[in-house]
């Protein structure tokens, strides 16, 4: 801290004692060095779940936010951890109540809770029974201390509401009838009302002589956790009716989820139409990976707006023409003034391409599939694909596709370039690129161009290079109708430009 208060030097900050220096910040209150500790890498922590904690006690609201959305984003594997089990009651409670908590499955929130409940007895020195686990009173550090002194009544559970944030109703009948029953954790009641629950699944929270205890709506996701190549990411945007007020092309960005060891995040951005008449909101994935632009992977990816209500289904798909500040829709939580974005993940693994950079090769080719084309076309205006990279005079090229929208919106073109992914940084550098652009099928649709490519114009190809109609006409012979597919390849050669620069 003295190195930063004079000096500015921030080079010894790191995960290991972020949050040493921000209590020390703000106990001093030298908020510009807590601004800087809140704002460390969250991934660097080394327990994440007790920086939230801590972070939580110091008030620093900003930063307990960044935990708890990793914490959420990343729960399969964090609540495995032993850093878990440092966690107190109250962070327990908010940890389980939330609906973007990203686990396989709700039984496995029920045994972590079981192992941190056991943790907890042993802390105290009490047996680890059922009664011990399911007393509702909160202790205090002092209580805790004391714990041995308490009656067998107040010891019957250290969960206390924590307990009534697990979704019983979203466990299968199975794990609920061969593990949770016979736990004797829940009172015979409350087992009643999950059976009566689950016996009207479609009259949530019926009447009855056993009224159901817990929350039965399902998280975001339940999908098993991703070890690997596959993950989902969520992201809650709040104060929506502040960020649909501001410009087009204002964006946010979620924290990062790793997956291929590489970071994943949400990007949704304001957009509007070509007239002008209307906004919407854009929805993508983004990698900020290796800067190596040698790198590139596959990856396909399920877009959803998560529904707000159990009578509602998540929006997945492409475009969507509705109000999404509708509350009626189910999916903008007015009170709060937020909604929740997700997707769901599945990445090849990264390849690495190897060349030489000073290669003097002139010549390249590339050829794209572009597969589900009949989705493709629905998409809007301006969706692209693009390619796996080829390098040619050490410089990266892909295909890009792109769709061109007639302004009364009763045509689409697919737009064809060749593109320069990445140029030097070098106002001066040009060069002659010629290419044959080619539709492949059992006739070939094959348009040549020549041009100069330089850092400002970075493509060369046509904007309308043909119509959807036509591409998609089977009797063409360009549109394989039972695989949804179409494939484009381009030749192209790449020459220094022979003017004066």
């Amino acid at each position: 801290m003295l190195s930063f208060i004079y000096a500015d030097d921030l080079s010894e900050l790191d995960g290991d004692n972020a949050m040493a220096v921000l209590y020390a910040a703000k106990k001093y209150l030298v908020n510009d060095l807590i601004f800087h500790c809140s704002r460390i890498e969250i991934e660097s922590l080394p327990n994440i779940i007790l920086a939230f904690v801590q972070a939580r006690l110091l008030k620093i609201e900003f930063f307990a936010q960044r935990c708890l959305r990793y914490i959420c984003q990343n729960a399969g594997l964090l609540l495995e951890t032993d850093g878990f089990l440092e966690s107190d009651q109250n962070c327990l409670c908010e940890i389980f109540d939330r609906d973007q908590l990203l686990i396989s499955n709700e039984f496995q929130i029920w045994k972590c809770a079981l192992r941190w409940a056991d943790e907890k007895c042993r802390q105290n020195a009490i047996e680890c029974t059922a009664e011990n686990r399911q007393n509702a009173i909160e202790f205090s550090a002092e209580k805790r201390q004391n714990a041995i002194e308490f009656s067998a009544e107040k010891r019957r559970s250290v969960l206390g509401p924590a307990l009534f944030k697990i979704r019983f109703p979203q466990i299968s009948a199975e794990e609920f009838d061969n593990e949770i029953v016979p736990s004797g954790i829940l009172s015979k009641d409350e087992v009643n009302g999950v059976y009566q629950f689950l016996s009207h699944p479609n009259l949530s929270g019926v009447p009855g002589l056993y009224p159901l205890k817990f929350p039965y709506k399902a998280r975001v996701s339940h999908w098993n956790i991703p070890k690997g190549n596959r993950g989902t990411i969520a992201m809650e945007i709040e104060k929506l009716s502040e960020f649909a007020q501001e410009e087009v092309g204002t964006s946010r960005f979620s924290d990062a989820v790793q997956i291929m060891g590489m970071p994943w995040k949400i990007l949704a951005e304001i957009q509007e139409e070509n007239d002008g008449t209307a906004k919407y909101l854009g929805f993508y994935i983004s990698c900020t990976a290796s800067e190596d632009e040698k790198w590139v992977c596959s990856a396909s990816a399920t877009l959803r707006i998560v529904s707000q209500k159990s009578s509602t289904e998540d929006i997945i798909g492409k475009r969507n023409n509705f109000e999404l500040m509708d509350p009626s829709r189910g999916f903008y939580e007015e009170e709060e003034d937020k909604v929740t974005l997700a997707i769901d993940l599945f990445v090849e693994e990264p390849k690495m391409d190897k060349f030489d950079s000073d290669s003097n090769q002139l010549n390249g080719k590339i050829v794209m599939e572009i597969g589900k084309l009949s989705e493709f076309a629905r998409e809007i205006c301006w969706s692209e694909r693009r390619s796996e990279t080829v390098h040619i005079k050490g410089m990266p090229w892909q295909i890009w596709a792109r769709i061109k929208r007639a302004h009364d919106g009763t045509e689409k073109w697919l737009g064809f370039y060749l593109l320069c992914a990445d140029p030097p940084d070098d106002e001066n550098w040009k060069c002659i690129c010629s290419a044959t652009f080619q539709i492949i099928g059992t006739e070939a649709l094959s348009e040549k161009r020549k041009d100069i490519i330089d850092i400002e114009k970075t493509m060369l190809g046509f904007e309308k290079f043909v119509n959807f109609k036509e591409l998609m006409d089977p009797s063409k012979g360009f549109y394989n109708e039972d695989e949804d597919k179409v494939k484009l390849a381009i030749d192209f050669s790449v020459e220094e430009n022979s003017e004066e620069q």
